[in-house]
């Protein structure tokens, strides 16, 4: 086997096991973080439904209060022509503002979940930006790691003065050539002296031939 064939074989045994470490380490890590955005991404669609329902139990919240309002005034101008009317319309506005104030209780826990899950998504997020920067930089080091590795692996084997040896017998060849092309250089220049007469009568027609259109005007 011929230098140049060992050293790919060496090489590239040595790609196939860099590769496969980095192939295990970086497919465990990949799997790891597209868990955790699927769970970011769920935990984000939780927080919009508690927001939703915090909303709306607002919303309900403020119509009861305007209800009891409504319902006090409705007891005020009843109270004279119609005590008991009076006083379902007072019973009603109790009853709306306790409603009200469970409304209201339950707002509060909403406020409190949302603001908690979204200090969760919040944090969850950060951590997977610095996973995925982790993940680049170990990338970076392996791969700068792998060409280390390799550069070890040919000196440990002695390839780098096989190559040098190589590169030597290549120049010496080279050489050789040249030599063999420098000797066929006394023939070029005498067909380059040809050729150079030979343009130079081509032109001398080609002037006489003008010369001679110029006098028969």
């Amino acid at each position: 086997m011929s230098i140049f064939k060992r050293l790919s074989a060496t090489l590239v045994a040595r790609v196939d096991q860099v590769v496969g470490e980095i192939e295990n380490h970086d497919a465990v890590i990949q799997a790891t973080l597209n868990d955790m955005r699927k769970k970011v991404a769920k935990a984000k669609v939780r927080l919009g439904q508690v927001h939703r329902e915090k909303e709306r139990l607002q919303q309900q919240a403020q119509e009861l209060q305007e209800n009891a309002r409504q319902w006090r005034q409705r007891a005020i101008e009843s109270s004279d022509a119609d005590e008991e009317k009076a006083l379902e319309c007072v019973s009603r506005s109790r009853f709306c503002e306790q409603k009200e104030a469970r409304l209201r209780q339950a707002v509060d826990q909403y406020t409190q979940t949302a603001d908690k899950l979204g200090r969760d998504v919040e944090t969850s997020e950060q951590r997977l930006s610095e996973m995925k920067q982790k993940l680049t930089l170990m990338r970076a080091r392996q791969s700068t790691t792998s060409a280390i590795n390799a550069a070890s692996e040919m000196n440990n084997n002695n390839l780098e003065s096989q190559l040098d040896e190589s590169f030597d017998r290549w120049e010496i060849n080279i050489s050789q050539a040249e030599m063999i092309v420098d000797q066929h250089g006394p023939t070029d220049l005498l067909e380059r002296d040809f050729l150079i007469k030979e343009n130079e009568e081509d032109l001398r027609k080609e002037l006489n031939i003008l010369l001679s259109r110029e006098e028969q005007k």
